[in-house]
């Protein structure tokens, strides 16, 4: 699907999304408080009905996804699965946040959530794609796992705070600089395909309206860990190049999508240390 051409209800997603940005609450430390459900995307045009084959099979999918993701052999909260034969095969993939350790628990407080989607908001709807602050999960009647394209699915959000005028190409200048840093590390010093760190600058950015006054940025990357490195990174660098016309100064934003992922705030978000430390010249 071309992201540039979206229907009404990618919009209408897409604006659900923005508005749940506003106010970027920080999550719990626990990996396993209640996942947060950031968005969704029902991809209107084929549908099965209710009781069907196809429901059946979407129900054993999301129980394998959650089930193979807890499981403790490497890589830990991912799975992929295919469920059932032609014309009701569902094809579906699982994954659990990088600074998740514990696989069980990302499958009961996050991907054990996606049904609440898939048979609520998208009831109905053959291909669904469902985006929870510490998980992800799609599937969809088409086969998406053998020619991976992370344009088929993508939505994004910004803050509503953003730095001062004058001040907004260097703070957009640093990070990108940091969610570059932490794709390299992701991609090449990885095999979770996982990176979080901070930038600090000595100099801060005061924002607008809050008028805080921001040192730290704080940031996050993901690819499928099945993804070979040079894989990773080209998807990673999908989206930086989609950075500019989304977040013109923003204090924090999020892009989404199947593949890979990116993210950014001035508070910290994530659980454990930061991998990379890095210093804004």
């Amino acid at each position: 699907m071309d992201i540039h051409r979206r229907s009404v209800c990618t919009a209408a997603v897409e604006l659900l999304l923005l508005l749940s940005f506003s106010s970027f609450p920080k999550p719990s430390a626990s990996s396993a408080a209640r996942a947060e459900l950031v968005t969704w995307k029902c991809d209107n045009g084929t549908y099965y009905g209710e009781n069907s084959t196809y429901q059946s099979n979407v129900r054993t999918l999301l129980a394998s996804l959650a089930a193979n993701a807890s499981r403790s052999l490497f890589p830990v909260g991912f799975a992929t699965a295919v469920v059932g034969p032609s014309p009701d095969m569902v094809w579906g993939l699982g994954l659990c946040r990088g600074d998740t350790t514990n696989g069980t628990e990302c499958a009961s407080s996050c991907l054990d959530l996606a049904p609440e989607v898939a048979f609520g908001r998208c009831m109905g709807v053959k291909d669904v794609s469902i985006f929870y602050d510490r998980c992800t999960v799609r599937y969809s009647f088409r086969d998406f796992l053998t020619s991976p394209d992370n344009r088929q699915v993508q939505v994004w959000g910004a803050s509503d705070d953003s730095v001062a005028p004058r001040d907004t190409g260097r703070f957009d200048a640093l990070v990108a600089s940091l969610v570059g840093a932490l794709s390299d590390w992701a991609a090449f010093n990885t095999t979770t395909r996982y990176a979080s760190g901070v930038m600090v600058s000595d100099q801060g950015f005061p924002t607008t309206p809050s008028k805080d006054l921001v040192h730290r940025i704080n940031g996050l990357v993901q690819c499928t860990p099945d993804q070979a490195p040079g894989q990773c990174r080209e998807c990673l660098q999908g989206l930086i190049d989609e950075m500019p016309a989304v977040f013109n100064g923003s204090v924090g934003g999020r892009i989404l999508a199947v593949w890979c992922n990116l993210r950014f705030e001035v508070h910290e978000f994530y659980d454990g240390s930061p991998m990379l430390n890095l210093t804004a010249p």
